[in-house]
């Protein structure tokens, strides 16, 4: 017989006959033998889950007093913890530590005389503290984590154990390397008894891959707190049958009388796993039948469980090698607008003109961006280029780069070695802006975009780059319109109403209204604009024909101008007015808001109703020094106004 297993058979046998012999038999209780018989029942449990393997106990108390029967307070929980250390005292479940009594005497005098202290009495005195303070009173012993939870409240009661599936807080996917990942969730219902659950019995399935090329470890938790645990292997693993099994073992969980406690199985994998184990084959966990054992409070073993109690995650490649890139636009990109770019020495210039906004997310792992190409694309026959494209994040300067043209209408910006971290599970938005030179009265747009085959070097948290399949998606800004003379235009409100709904009859039929209303900012750049009033030949607003300023939609879909229009508007007095022309100037840098209406009417004008349905109005172009003009809105949401009901 080893060490560890006569320590264990003295230690049950001593504990047996001190229990026995504290009070006598005839004074005794049916139901005071049971729960003592319950009490050693537990000691026992803690005992062997000590002997199985490791735990350091510090006490960190250097002993000045003496110790005996009916001491009570710290030093007497620092000495039943080294005496629990040194295997030669195990706490009955349910009882704490702090008071010295008869089993903490025979404890202490067994540790006397394993060390060859005389008289070896149970009474720590100046010869036993000595000794004990030599030691630092700290002690390591190999002992596994042992959960006692509670204690069994209903001595002498039979009881029965209910296992029922529960998947709450479980994982559907584990990753090679992963650590204590929720595998297998089940509740424990203990009925009329208390029972104290002591094992978990596991079904591993068929294949020997599970313990030896997917699964390393596992553990029974009560959600956080770990009761067990076993390394899997060829020596925990036992084959039945044609299924492997695994039991863990040593620890004391209580779950009270009628209460319903979730139990969880976690798992540590492999670091590295050959996707071949996994891509056709599947590995599930699943209680043994009767794989729950209990001792209830009469002191009976309780089992249940079912292999129905099962669950397969998808197994994969750590979360480094199956890490992904998504890319998108933020919603603060800007949307199309004119552009003026009017500084430089011969005012054709703008520096920092935002293109685009985007979003890149990090899925699963810390994903390093470090090569990245921003796409150019040009239109209109004006001049104006872009010749050094900027990254920022945030108000930050990432890197700048020059463009390089690749045609007419397109061009690239090519960034290197940025090192940029985008956490795991985590969107970084990053800007692109760029410097506008040669620019003239003519328009030309330019848009940037960025695009999955444009990230040309992502790195997952080990170094290594993630393949073009793993970076998905894309951002395209909107449209600039560039040009050095003209003018800035923004939308500061719209509102579409329409009037009480129109009424029959061949004698007075009604007509309804359906009214639009924008207020438009218009600022005058590089130098002074014309703008037409009402009466002009171009008016700012026209309602109808080539310069038309506003487009109806029924339904959703654009509809002829047919209906019977009107429009109305008044430039603000800071337009110096030129009466001839119906017109005034806008002088370079000055600013104003039009409120422009536009109107239709419920029937035509052959007085026959117009089709009923949902209508909105689109501003669509605002005309300007006559035969320039800018149409940029033009199909751009934030210009269109809500639908309403018509007529």
């Amino acid at each position: 017989m080893n060490l560890k297993s006569k320590l264990f058979a003295s230690a049950v046998a001593f504990t047996m006959v001190l229990s026995l012999v504290a009070v006598p038999a005839s004074a005794q209780t049916t139901a005071e033998l049971t729960a003592q018989i319950n009490s050693l029942l537990a000691m026992i449990a803690q005992l062997q889950a000590q002997i199985a393997g490791g735990k350091t106990v510090t006490t960190g108390t250097t002993f000045a007093v003496d110790l005996t029967v009916g001491s009570k307070g710290a030093d007497v929980t620092a000495l039943q913890q080294f005496l629990v250390a040194k295997g030669n005292l195990v706490m009955p479940a349910g009882v704490a530590m702090g008071y010295f009594g008869s089993l903490t005497k025979a404890a202490l005098a067994a540790y006397q005389a394993s060390v060859g202290i005389t008289p070896a009495v149970g009474y720590f005195g100046p010869i036993t503290r000595a000794k004990v303070n030599a030691l630092n009173t700290t002690t390591t012993t190999t002992t596994t984590t042992t959960t006692t939870s509670g204690a069994i409240t209903t001595p002498g009661v039979e009881g029965t154990l209910s296992v029922t599936s529960n998947n709450s807080g479980l994982v559907s996917t584990v990753y090679a390397g992963d650590t204590m990942d929720a595998i297998l969730g089940f509740n424990i219902e203990a009925k009329t008894s208390d029972i104290a659950i002591q094992r978990i019995k596991l079904d591993l399935g068929t294949q020997t891959k599970f313990y030896n090329s997917i699964y390393k470890k596992l553990y029974v938790t009560d959600g956080s707190n770990v009761l067990a645990s076993v390394d899997l292997n060829s020596s925990t693993v036992v084959k039945d049958g044609t299924h492997y099994y695994v039991t863990l073992a040593g620890f004391n969980y209580v779950v009270p009388k009628d209460v319903k406690k979730q139990m969880v199985i976690k798992a540590d994998l492999y670091s590295s796993i050959d996707s071949a184990d996994y891509d056709t084959e599947t590995y599930p966990v699943a209680l043994a039948t009767d794989g729950v054992r209990g001792i209830d409070g009469a002191g009976i073993d309780q089992y249940a469980g079912t292999t129905d109690i099962t669950r397969t995650p998808s197994i994969s490649k750590s979360l480094s090698d199956s890490a992904d890139m998504q890319i998108s636009l933020d919603n603060s990109s800007p949307l199309a607008q004119d552009v003026v770019a009017s500084n430089g020495s011969d005012n054709n210039e703008l520096d920092g003109l935002t293109l685009l906004t985007f979003n890149m997310k990090a899925n699963k792992d810390n994903l390093t961006l470090q090569d990245l190409t921003v796409n150019l694309t040009y239109s209109g026959s004006g001049v104006a280029t872009a010749t050094t494209v900027y990254l920022y994040d945030g108000s930050t300067e990432l890197d700048n780069a020059s463009v390089s043209a690749t045609s007419l209408t397109a061009a690239t910006a090519s960034f290197t070695d940025l090192g940029f971290v985008i956490p795991k599970d985590t969107t970084k938005t990053l800007t692109v802006k760029v410097d506008v030179r040669s620019a003239n009265g003519t328009v030309r747009t330019m848009a940037a975009s960025v695009a999955a085959a444009g990230f040309t070097t992502v790195e997952n948290s080990v170094g290594d780059s993630l393949a073009s399949s793993a970076i998905t998606g894309s951002a395209t800004g909107y449209a600039m319109s560039v040009r050095n003379v003209g003018v800035e235009i923004s939308l500061i409100s719209k509102t579409i109403s329409a009037s009480a709904p129109q009424v029959g009859g061949t004698s007075a039929p009604s007509t309804s209204t359906l009214t639009a209303t924008f207020n438009v900012h218009i600022k005058a750049v590089g130098n002074s604009v014309i703008l037409g009033d009402i009466g002009s030949t171009t008016p700012m607003f026209a309602k109808t024909g080539s310069t038309n300023s506003f487009q109806l939609f029924m339904n959703g879909v654009a509809t002829a101008d047919t209906l019977a229009t009107s429009t109305s508007y008044t430039i603000p007095s800071n337009c110096t007015v030129i009466a001839s022309m119906n017109s005034c100037t806008l002088a370079e840098g000055s600013e104003v808001t039009v409120p422009v209406t536009f109107q239709i009417l419920g029937r035509t004008a052959a007085g026959v109703p117009v089709s009923s349905g949902l209508y909105s109005v689109q501003l669509k172009r605002v005309n300007w020094n006559y035969s320039s003009y800018s149409d940029f809105m033009n199909g751009q949401a934030d210009w269109r106004t809500s639908d309403v009901s018509f007529p």
